[in-house]
Order: C-alpha cells, then sequence, then structure tokens
C-alpha cells in the first residue's frame, strides 16, 4: 500500500467530502437536479407513470402520491460511497496519474452508483412500504427510514466488495501480461 504517497490525496478526499456535505446544507431543489431528475426519469419508466416538476419541491408523482425531493436526492450516499471509492482506488493505485484519476473517476462512477441505489430504494419503498405498515403494524416513516438504510448499506457494503475484487483480478492479470 502506498500510504504516505497516498496522504494528500486521503486529505483532499476529504476535504471534498466536507466541502460537497456543506453545499448540501446550503443547496435547494434545483441545485440537486442532478441527481433527483435522473431517479425521476427512472421511477417512472419502471411505474410506468409521470411526474410533475414543482419548483421549490420536486418531483411530483400524483398517481404513486410520491415527491422525490431533496431527501431523496441520495446526496449523501453519493458523497459517502465517493469518499469510499476514493479511498478503494487509491489503495491500489501505483502512479500519480493514478491517483488523480481516482477522483473523477470515483465522482462519475459514485453518480451512475447513486442514480441506480436511489431508484431501487424508491421503487421498492413504493412497493413494500403500504404492504409492510399494515402487516407489521408499523409506522410508515419507520419503515421508510430502515429500507432506506438498508438498501444504501447494503449497496455500499457489495459495490465494495465487488470492486475490490474486480481491482485485484486486474492487478493479479496486468503483472502476468
Amino acid at each position: 500500500m502506498n500510504l504516505d504517497k497516498n496522504v494528500p490525496y486521503y486529505i483532499l478526499g476529504i476535504f471534498l467530502f466536507l466541502v460537497f456535505k456543506l453545499g448540501f446544507k446550503y443547496a435547494n431543489h434545483e441545485d440537486l437536479i442532478f441527481l433527483i431528475k435522473p431517479t425521476d426519469t427512472l421511477i417512472s419508466s419502471l411505474t410506468g407513470s409521470t411526474s410533475v416538476y414543482i419548483e421549490n419541491e420536486g418531483y411530483y408523482n400524483n398517481h404513486l402520491d410520491i415527491l422525490i425531493d431533496k431527501s431523496c436526492a441520495g446526496f449523501n450516499f453519493w458523497v459517502l460511497s465517493f469518499l469510499m471509492i476514493m479511498f478503494l482506488l487509491l489503495k491500489y493505485a501505483k502512479s500519480h496519474l493514478q491517483r488523480i484519476a481516482s477522483i473523477p473517476v470515483a465522482l462519475l462512477f459514485t453518480f451512475v452508483l447513486t442514480i441506480i441505489v436511489n431508484t431501487s430504494r424508491i421503487y421498492v419503498l413504493i412497493v413494500a412500504q403500504n404492504r409492510l405498515s399494515s402487516l407489521l403494524s408499523i409506522e410508515t416513516t419507520v419503515i421508510h427510514e430502515s429500507i432506506g438504510i438498508l438498501i444504501n448499506l447494503s449497496f455500499l457494503i457489495i459495490t465494495y466488495l465487488i470492486l475490490e475484487k474486480i481491482i485485484i483480478k486486474y492487478k493479479n492479470h496486468a503483472k502476468f501480461a
């Protein structure tokens, strides 16, 4: 591991994470449209329903009676997964160029991952929330948050394990090529 060589990049990653988190605090719905709109588009495709953008609110789907807004953007998942993937890429980076590339690669990869995870989370909530609340006599907010935590944590762990396995396999293959 290149711990000493990676320290500046770890610091940069943590700095970016903190800047993103601070930016999120002051962001409005329009600032997060890059996460909200693709998620809404995929949810609309999966459910066969459409939504309408309401300024300063988000995307409201009348048929499903859901609002995809700032709290549903998946921003926290995005920045957390960005930091995790960036650190993973740095762990196996051998050159300065690979270390520099780890930042945009992690940002782009985790952006796509966030849209997939967010869509999955919202879709599972649409399908399961009402059924579970009537079956288990639990408040929908508890079910909503529990499903969100379970899906986000599962995707983080699975993504890390799969990506690390791919990187190790690639690194081992590259030695013999």
